[in-house]
């Protein structure tokens, strides 16, 4: 066998290996996490304490207010 074409292989091989390892290491962290019994606590998004949808925006209710104001005066 060509010199060459064996370093390929056993590269190969090598890489192979070193790969098979690393998702190894992957799994075995992902079961210990998994398993863990801590429960993270997801944050809750911010509130305003505007109404909720499009309005919750204060530049929302600015806009469609003063002009109507501008109006009656």
């Amino acid at each position: 066998m060509n010199y060459r074409f064996e370093n390929f292989i056993n590269s190969a091989s090598a890489n192979k290996q070193a790969f098979e390892s690393s998702i190894e290491g992957v799994r075995s962290s992902l079961d210990s996490m998994v398993s863990s019994n801590t429960a993270h606590a997801v944050p809750s998004p911010a509130k305003t304490g505007w109404l909720k949808g499009s309005l919750s925006y204060p530049w929302v209710i600015v806009c469609s207010l003063v002009p109507s104001l501008k109006d009656m005066f």
